[in-house]
């Protein structure tokens, strides 16, 4: 979700609970003998709505599995609550704590806290640039799920302009004919393009630099060949750009979403945890 000019009554609203919630713990601990307490009932109280604002703010996964109603809300207002709402469940939860690290439990429960807060706006930064950076770096941008068959495609397609220009791969006729144009191209086709167009994206490869690959192509190109072949190297030349375009595109790809993959385990942890907490706490 892109943060702008439409979130700010949630970001006004958020920021005023959190000046309400500052100037409440600042009066209660001023006038409280020993501090604020977070056993007390203003200390409870805190408690209780920083942990509401976390189940509130988990409860968004759960949504998404569940038929859209209308006594729900929609989708969008929950994401904006998740963002802002699971921001300031942590400032109430300090506040419920005294400013104190607690027992283990509470320890871990802070660790976990802060984790979940913080793999949360990371990923709220991705979403803010990097769908713009995908669109302007990856020209040929294709569904996510399509980039393997994509990729095969192309292999098939660069196999069958290889062996227009080089003939049937033939490893004895190769090495006979070492220096060739043909063979070098060959060569440089099944050791290094051919490879290239797999999945998954070899990154290591030279290839994947856009200087190397236009460099090597640009070698097979000054060759002594004995008719035209510029067609056919710049389409060979365009597919491997292409690999490599979506090569790119799978790595932005993976750190648009990849971050849920600590943060969704996170998120559950810390409401166990925060159960936990609960439970000890009113047995205690």
């Amino acid at each position: 979700m892109l943060i702008d000019s439409r979130q700010k009554g949630w970001f006004l609203a958020t920021v005023a609970l959190a000046l309400l919630a500052a100037i409440v713990y600042a009066w209660v601990d001023y006038h409280t003998p020993g501090g604020f307490n977070g056993g007390s009932v203003i200390g409870m109280w805190y408690g209780i709505i920083g942990a509401a604002l976390m189940v509130y703010a988990g409860l968004l996964s759960t949504l998404r599995k569940v038929p859209s109603l209308w006594w729900l809300g929609s989708r969008k207002v929950w994401l904006k609550g998740h963002i802002w709402l699971g921001l300031l469940s942590e400032l109430i939860i300090l506040f419920h704590s005294g400013f104190r690290w607690g027992g283990p439990l509470e320890q871990v429960l802070w660790v976990v806290l802060t984790l979940t807060i913080v793999t949360g706006v990371i990923g709220l930064a991705f979403q803010q640039f990097l769908p713009t950076m995908i669109a302007r770096r990856i020209t040929c941008e294709v569904p996510y799920e399509q980039i393997p068959h994509l990729c095969s495609l192309l292999r098939r397609k660069s196999d069958l302009l290889i062996d227009a220009l080089c003939g049937p791969y033939d490893a004895k006729l190769e090495e006979a004919s070492a220096d060739s144009p043909r063979a070098q191209l060959r060569r440089l086709y099944e050791h290094e393009v051919r490879p290239f167009l797999c999945e998954p994206f070899p990154r290591k490869s030279p290839l994947a630099t856009p200087g190397v690959l236009a460099g090597e192509f640009a070698a097979i190109s000054a060759l002594s060949w004995t008719s035209d072949v510029d067609g056919p190297l710049k389409s060979l030349e365009a597919i491997c750009e292409e690999r490599r375009l979506l090569g790119e595109q799978e790595r932005l790809h993976h750190l648009l979403h990849g971050w849920l993959m600590l943060h969704i385990p996170l998120s559950v942890a810390l409401l166990v945890l925060g159960l936990a907490h609960a439970a000890l706490s009113m047995y205690y």
